[in-house]
C-alpha cells in the first residue's frame, strides 16, 4: 500500500499558507525601493553679485541725460505756431481762439487741453461741445459744435431771453426775436445770466381747469416752478430728437396736468400730464407726418380719453 500523499498547494492540517504575492504587488514594491535608494540631488548655492555703485550712478545719470534732452527738444521744437477752428457759425475762428486762451509759443505737446475747453465753452455760449487735438510739430485743431436751436422764456423782471433745450442761458434778446423762435410758457427765469443754466422763478402763474359746467377754476398746484422747467426742457429735447422743433411755436406747461403745444398753427396738441414724455411725442410726430398739409385741428396724445390711440378733431 502506497503511503506517500500529494501535498501540492494545500497546507498541511492546522497550518494556512500566507498567498505569494502578485507580479504586480512586487513591482511596485520594487519601484519603490528603487526610489528610495536614489540619492537625493545636492543644492548648489550662488551668492549675489556684488552691487557696483559707480556703474549704478553712471546708468542713472544716463537716464537722467537722455530725459533732459527729450523735455529740451520738446520745448524747442514743438511749439503753439497754428490754430485752426473748424464748426463755427455764430463765432469767428479768432473769437474761439481768442477764448481758448491758446497763446503762440506755448508747448504743443503739455499745454492745458481741458483748461481750453472750458474756457470757450465758459466765454462762448452758444458752443455745445468741443474738441481739441495737435498735430506736429506746431498745429492746434478746435472742433467745434454749436446750438442751432434756441428757445425764448421770459424772466421774472420781463425781459426775454434765449436758452438752449439742455437749460443753458443764449442770450439777452428783444419781442421781435423771440417772437420768431418757440416760446415756452407757463414759467419764468429767475435773475438770468448770460452762459449760466436756467433757474425758474418761484411764484408762476396758477393753472386754471374747467369745472363740470363749463366754467374755469383756478387750482391749487402740487409742483414747483423748477418742475415746470425741467418738464418743459424735457419736452423740447425730445422734439428735437424726432426733428419736430422747427415747427412748434408755442409750448406751455402752466399745468402739468395739461400739458399743451401748438405746432404751427395748424395743430393744437395736448400732451396731457408728464408721463410717457418720450412716448407721446413720437406719436405725435407720426400722427402729424400721416395727416394732410391742409388738414388742421387738435391732437390728443394725452392717451387719457382715447387710451394708446392719438385723437384727431377738426378745426371747424
Amino acid at each position: 500500500m502506497n503511503t506517500e500523499q500529494k501535498v501540492g498547494n494545500k497546507a498541511p492540517d492546522g497550518m494556512r499558507r500566507r498567498p505569494a504575492p502578485s507580479r504586480k504587488v512586487r513591482r511596485v514594491r520594487q519601484k519603490a525601493g528603487s526610489a528610495q535608494r536614489t540619492p537625493a540631488p545636492e543644492v548648489a548655492y550662488i551668492p549675489p553679485r556684488p552691487v557696483n555703485r559707480m556703474q549704478m550712478i553712471l546708468r542713472l545719470l544716463t537716464v537722467a541725460a537722455v530725459v533732459a534732452a527729450i523735455s529740451f527738444g520738446m520745448s524747442i521744437f514743438f511749439k503753439v505756431k497754428n490754430v485752426t477752428v473748424s464748426g463755427a457759425d455764430k463765432y469767428t475762428a479768432w473769437e474761439i481762439r481768442e477764448a481758448s486762451g491758446i497763446k503762440d509759443g506755448d508747448n504743443l505737446l503739455f499745454f492745458g487741453k481741458g483748461k481750453a475747453s472750458g474756457n470757450i465753452l465758459a466765454e462762448l455760449p452758444y458752443v455745445k461741445s468741443v474738441q481739441i487735438g495737435i498735430k506736429l510739430p506746431d498745429t492746434v485743431n478746435i472742433a467745434i459744435e454749436e446750438q442751432d436751436t434756441a428757445y425764448a422764456i421770459q424772466s421774472a423782471t420781463g425781459g426775454w431771453w434765449l436758452i438752449s433745450a439742455q437749460g443753458k442761458v443764449l442770450e439777452n434778446t428783444d419781442i421781435a426775436t423771440a417772437a420768431s423762435s418757440a416760446i415756452i410758457k407757463g414759467v419764468m427765469l429767475d435773475n438770468p445770466g448770460v452762459g449760466q443754466t436756467a433757474r425758474a422763478a418761484a411764484g408762476t402763474q396758477p393753472a386754471t381747469e374747467e369745472t363740470e359746467d363749463g366754467e374755469e377754476t383756478t387750482q391749487p398746484e402740487t409742483y414747483s416752478a423748477d418742475m415746470q422747467l425741467q418738464c418743459a426742457l424735457t419736452i423740447l429735447q425730445e422734439l428735437e430728437k424726432n426733428g419736430m422743433i422747427s415747427g412748434i411755436s408755442t409750448l406751455d406747461v402752466t399745468s402739468l396736468g395739461k400739458i399743451e403745444l401748438w405746432y404751427g398753427d395748424r395743430y393744437q396738441v395736448t400732451l396731457g400730464d408728464q408721463s410717457r414724455i418720450e412716448y407721446k411725442v413720437k406719436c405725435m410726430a407720426q400722427a402729424i407726418g400721416q395727416l394732410e398739409k391742409y388738414q388742421s385741428g387738435v391732437l390728443d396724445v394725452s392717451f387719457t380719453v382715447w387710451p394708446d390711440q392719438v385723437g384727431y378733431t377738426p378745426f371747424e
